[in-house]
């Protein structure tokens, strides 16, 4: 039984949580693991649902509206996207639970697609430069304005969380 625990890069997400001062109705934090973000949503968030393709984290997060499925698949709307996604490079297939909560195997594109084609009014998103750093700032250029950023510096890794505003249309609920 694998939930992925609270490490320096879901500090680094909450620390950037706690400097937002909106009211949104529909939250979602996709990734969800043990739902130390879900918990700091339901602060700002009239509806908070966490989203998890492990049924251990499914059941971690059971105080909350729970989906456990891939990333947004099943999601049409919302105000507020958070993902402290897995994002270092996969170096095989993989192999169990752990493996796909640490490993980029898909999920940040998958989210970065959602936001695009859905717009919602913020989307706040944790990667390392160890990943795709450079691909992640790009498409996060394209689709709107980094509003806010918090960085940490780790070893030989800068943890980094960004708010992105979309541009145009918002779909969200409010």
């Amino acid at each position: 039984m694998f939930i992925y625990r609270p490490q320096e890069d879901s500090y680094a997400t909450l620390s950037l949580l706690s400097r937002i001062n909106n009211r949104f109705n529909i939250c979602i934090d996709v990734g969800a693991g043990s739902c130390i973000l879900t918990r700091e949503l339901s602060r700002f968030c009239r509806h908070v649902v966490a989203v998890d393709i492990n049924p251990y984290a499914c059941a971690e997060c059971r105080k909350y509206d729970v989906l456990c499925a891939h990333g947004l698949s099943a999601i049409s709307r919302a105000d507020l996207v958070v993902s402290n996604p897995p994002y270092l490079p996969p170096e095989e297939p993989p192999s169990d639970m752990e493996a796909l909560a640490i490993y980029d195997y898909g999920l940040i594109d998958h989210i970065l697609r959602w936001a695009f084609a859905h717009r919602p009014r913020l989307l706040v998103l944790t990667y390392s430069t160890l990943g795709r750093a450079d691909l992640i700032e790009e498409a996060a250029y394209a689709l709107g304005r980094i509003v806010d950023r918090e960085v940490v510096h780790r070893f030989f890794e800068d943890i980094v969380s960004i708010a992105v505003e979309p541009l145009g249309p918002v779909s969200g609920s409010s």
